[in-house]
């Protein structure tokens, strides 16, 4: 029988387990023990450092520095050898001489972070030295040291080895597509898991419901093509204090059947112990477009061409009267305002801790009345109640207010891009003096007029809380059972409005003139886990053992409501002020229960061994009753630390293997067949759905195995690390044809089988390091290959692929890569096309990032990050929607010579290829540079007498450098925003910016 299938009673195994855990605890004679006590500092500025981490070796008896980095612990006789350990410094082992009480270490700086702790499973941690995965850390300083970030997951870019990551949209609020090693899915949910201070977090992408006016969905693709924003977008980036990013199942499996596009913790800043720290940042900046493309140099002859005697009669008035327009400025060249202010308290007592933070961002758009304003209070309190239990909580509120704009695709002629394609310079439909607008002579729409009038908003509230209690059932020398409770929800109610006034030219145009759209969701998600970890230390031989057994339960219930209002009263905008309402709804649920097991051995720091077990169950599948198993199981074994190693050069040699399991769950509704109401003659019906449900629907399954190597060299001042993965997801989410006799079209099934395979490297040296100049470089590169080896379905076209094969599409198919790109194509020269043909792929072939940073004199510093991505092509639509209009800036141009302009050649390849609209989407970018001073302690003691602690100031600049052969705005687009398998699909989208910053922080 396959055990994926298998039914366990849960509650049976947790208990039996809880046993063999507490079974481990032997009754132990008391030790004799010594008091000893110290002071632990810096050893580069001789400074105390409180909350390092204090430990007997190869037991579990511990404490923590005080504000004073004094720390006192009890060491039993015949283990005297102490462990210190710290964020950002390397792990000091030291052996108490004989006799002595007093123990005062020094600790170096570890500007590698091979100390660095990393979590690996959901109640346990592990130096990054002793890992077996890839696991990718970010930390604060990353996020927000160089420049002024807008989301997390866009700050993301450039950073994590693995990903692709793409700002679809340059509109404000962001709008990012997160891909990690790899395509995961067909049409499955794509996005990674976000966890938030152990609070699984939505990342939803809600559509504004502006397609009942651009009608985009009406043609090639019913997908969502309303630019929505991405929920991550909600967090303050200044709370975070450092990401990990789990990027394949043998690092995710632990998470299970949510967890196949990888996971990102993040947790946020807390509290230290000691006097309250106040810090204050103000940073103040401008957003302007990166690239403008430019417009049509018209004569009079080539006007009457595209717009006939009309056109010659504009271009002539243009000419004598009143002068040409550059509409691209008109449209995108407003220099957008840029504010973020924020204020954070910490502090407290060894007790009680806790850190307060509040903030306010205004960003303005490069088009008029488009921005994004985020005000967001965060409270986390930590308490020790005894040396036995503690609690930690954390709540966050959240209010936003979006405004987009009108960009993108649609087959109304209504978006700004769209009307962009259609006006030449040298007509005039600017606003007039009395407050009109004059119609637009080519176009359904005047794209000034309905940026003026015409309203897309969204407002959202969200509160996300979250509570962890950690309790000892005992803790003695060589052991401790500890439990832990953590919960937590996330609810947001999220609202657009979107108002098309009567006044707009496009609106009397329609049956109905004057639109309304009234949009609501409310997302509630809660997850509580308990689990029991039982921590064995062996002092001969030197074993660690750490044994975890839990529970999680995670539910969300997402409501979602439209109304579309048309037939507005003049001047009214309430949906009881129109003739005509149609709305629609969306309930999805979503409840998950699950069990784990995972045990960690480490022997000596030599080698380490980690297996474990996952349990799901989902009410998405067919039988919600039935557990999938996703195991893992990870060794590394660091050669360096064996008695034989006697390279001194080479700090840390580690040879790692992983292994392990993930899903990706059923959409909700698969296993359903639905009923939909039709109205016939003013009567309500039942019909049923075209689409079969299959009551044995399964989630998708995902393995992968990866190996690497890791050095560290020249006493920490060097760190590669080398992983290769393979990666293959089975079980997929595919849609077939069934015989119109069973009365239906389509069925969900698992079939099929995906592949990925790739490559990440990273190199971190410090080059220079000393009481003048500390210099810090990092190199990452990184590669992948899929392709589909088995599809059970004829090829079909990618959700969000495009919109056919003229045009060119992303097809799935059999044998080759899941993001090729395929269209018609001219192969012989005879002007007829003769088929489809692969034309190119949207997956890189590489990416490379460079960051470095350079401290001159402990006050100034440099930084810059560079992003380097080779190959991966875009469907540039854009292009044809000018040309049609005979608008484009390169129209008129004659590249290869032979007396036919480009733009005309262009217009003639319709139909015939479709390799025109296939452009390379390289690029080598600039994405961050940041120059910093922070004023010396003696000045501010000088100058404030203590009041003030910290003052830095600096400038800064985003995505203000690129070189791209990309004939568009951006090569990071995508018309379908987050989709599965496709990117790169563009279609007049909102154009990217580059941005500049002042930056003011200040510490009290």
């Amino acid at each position: 029988m396959d055990v994926r299938h298998r039914r366990f009673p849960v509650s049976l195994l947790l208990a039996a387990l809880f046993v063999v855990a507490h079974g481990l605890v032997l009754v132990l004679p008391v030790q004799a023990q010594t008091t000893v006590s110290g002071v632990v500092t810096d050893a580069e500025d001789g400074k105390v450092i409180p909350g390092v981490n204090v430990r007997v070796k190869n037991t579990t008896v511990g404490t923590t520095t005080d504000l004073n980095g004094e720390y006192e612990i009890q060491v039993p006789t015949g283990r005297e050898v102490l462990l210190f350990s710290f964020v950002g410094y390397q792990e000091r082992e030291v052996q108490v001489p004989d006799g002595e009480a007093q123990v005062d270490v020094a600790l170096p700086r570890d500007v590698v972070d091979m100390d660095e702790v990393v979590v690996t499973g959901l109640g346990s941690e592990v130096k990054r030295e002793n890992l077996a995965n890839a696991v990718t850390s970010v930390d604060a300083a990353d996020l927000e040291g160089t420049t002024d970030v807008e989301s997390i997951d866009g700050a993301l870019s450039g950073k994590v080895p693995g990903a692709q990551i793409n700002s679809y949209s340059g509109a404000p609020g962001g709008g990012v597509s997160v891909r990690l090693r790899g395509v995961s899915t067909i049409n499955g949910n794509a996005q990674p898991l976000y966890i938030v201070d152990g609070i699984i977090v939505s990342n939803a992408s809600i559509p504004t419901n502006v397609n009942a006016v651009t009608q985009a969905a009406s043609g090639g693709s019913r997908s969502n093509q309303d630019n929505p924003v991405n929920r991550i977008a909600d967090l303050n980036p200044k709370d975070v204090q450092s990401i990990e990013i789990l990027k394949g199942p043998s690092a995710a499996a632990i998470y299970g059947a949510r967890a196949s596009n990888g996971v990102v913790l993040i947790e946020t800043k807390r509290g230290e112990a000691g006097e309250t720290r106040v810090d204050f940042s103000q940073t103040l900046g401008i957003t302007t477009i990166r690239k403008k493309l430019g417009m049509r140099d018209f004569t009079a002859e080539t006007a009457e061409v595209a717009f006939g005697e009309r056109g010659r009669q504009e271009f002539l008035e243009a000419q004598n009267e009143r002068g040409f327009i550059d509409y691209e400025e008109e449209l995108f060249g407003q220099e957008g305002v840029l504010s973020t202010t924020s204020i954070s308290a910490s502090g407290g007592s060894q007790d009680t801790r806790f850190y307060l933070s509040g903030a306010w961002q205004d960003d303005e758009g490069i088009i008029e009345r488009t921005g994004f304003e985020r005000r967001s209070v965060r409270l986390n309190v930590d308490h020790t109640f005894s040396a036995r239990s503690s609690i930690t909580g954390t709540v966050n509120y959240v209010n936003s207010e979006t405004r987009r704009g009108l960009t993108g695709n649609d087959n109304s002629g209504t978006t700004f891009g769209r009307s962009l394609t259609s006006t030449p310079n040298f007509i005039d439909i600017r606003e007039r003096e009395d407050g009109t607008y004059p119609d637009h002579p080519f176009n359904a729409s005047n794209p000034l007029q309905t940026r003026d009038l015409f309203t897309n908003e969204e407002k959202l509230n969200r509160v996300m809380a979250g509570a962890n209690f950690n309790y000892d059932f005992f803790n003695t020398d060589t052991q401790r059972l500890r439990f832990v409770g953590e919960g937590g929800v996330d609810f947001f109610q999220f609202e657009t409005v979107g108002l098309f006034p009567r006044r707009l030219q496009f609106e009397p145009n329609d049956d109905q003139p004057g639109t309304s759209i009234l949009g609501e969701t409310n997302s509630l998600f809660t997850n509580f886990r308990t689990l029991l970890v039982h921590e064995y230390a062996i002092e001969d031989p030197a074993l660690d053992l750490t044994t975890q057994v839990g529970f999680t339960a995670s539910d969300s219930d997402v409501n979602s409501t439209n109304f579309v209002a048309r037939d507005l009263i003049p001047g009214e905008q309430n949906l009881d002020q129109a003739a005509s309402l149609s709305s629609t709804q969306e309930r999805t649920f979503q409840n998950d229960r699950s069990f784990f097991v995972q045990e960690e051995a480490n022997y000596d720091d030599k080698v380490i061994f980690t297996a474990g077990v996952r349990g799901d169950r989902s009410s998405l599948n067919g039988d919600t009753d039935e557990f999938f198993l996703f195991p893992k199981s990870s060794l590394a074994v660091r050669v360096a630390n064996f008695d034989f190693w006697t390279y001194d050069a080479v700090d840390q040699l580690k040879l790692r293997v992983a292994f392990g399991e993930t899903g990706n769950t059923t959409n909700f509704g698969t296993k359903f067949t639905s009923f939909e109401a039709p109205n016939v003659g003013g009567q309500a019906g039942t019909l049923v759905d075209r689409e079969r449900g299959d009551d044995s629907i399964e989630p998708e399954r995902q393995s992968e195995i990866e190996t690497g190597v890791d050095l560290g060299l020249f006493n920490r001042r060097a760190n590669l690390s080398f992983t290769v993965y393979r990666k293959a997801i089975t079980d997929q989410l595919l849609r077939r044809e069934v015989p119109s006799s069973t009365g239906f079209q389509l069925e969900t099934i698992n079939a099929g089988k995906l592949v990925n395979r790739g490559l990440e490297t990273s190199l971190t040296v410090l080059p220079v390091s000393n009481n003048t100049v500390e210099w810090e470089s990092t190199i990452n590169f990184w590669t992948n290959d899929a392709e589909v080896r088995d599809l059970p379905v004829p090829s079909f076209r990618a959700v969000g692929g495009g919109f056919g094969a003229t045009l060119g599409e992303v097809r799935i198919q059999e044998g080759r890569s899941p993001t090729q790109i395929v269209g018609v194509d001219d192969r012989d020269g005879d002007g007829s096309s003769d088929g489809v043909f692969q034309l190119g792929d949207t997956s890189p072939e590489f990416q490379m990032s460079f960051s470095n940073e350079v401290t001159l004199f402990d006050g100034l510093s440099a930084s810059f990050l560079a992003h380097w991505k080779k190959g991966g092509d875009n469907l540039n639509l854009s292009e044809l929607l000018f040309d049609l209009s005979r608008t484009s800036p390169d129209f008129d141009e004659d590249e290869d010579g032979d007396g036919t302009p480009d733009g005309v050649e262009r217009l003639n390849a319709q139909g015939v290829s479709a390799q025109q609209f296939v452009q390379d989407a390289s690029y080598f970018r600039l994405r961050e540079v940041g120059v910093f001073y922070e004023f010396p302690d003696p000045l501010l003691r000088d100058v404030f007498d203590g009041a003030v602690r910290r003052v830095r100031v600096g400038l800064s600049a985003n995505n203000v450098f690129t070189i791209t052969p990309y004939k568009s705005y951006d090569p990071e687009v995508n018309n379908f925003g987050s989709t599965p398998v496709a990117n790169g699909v563009e279609v007049t989208p909102f154009p990217s910016s580059k941005k500049f910053f002042f930056h003011l922080n200040v510490g009290l």
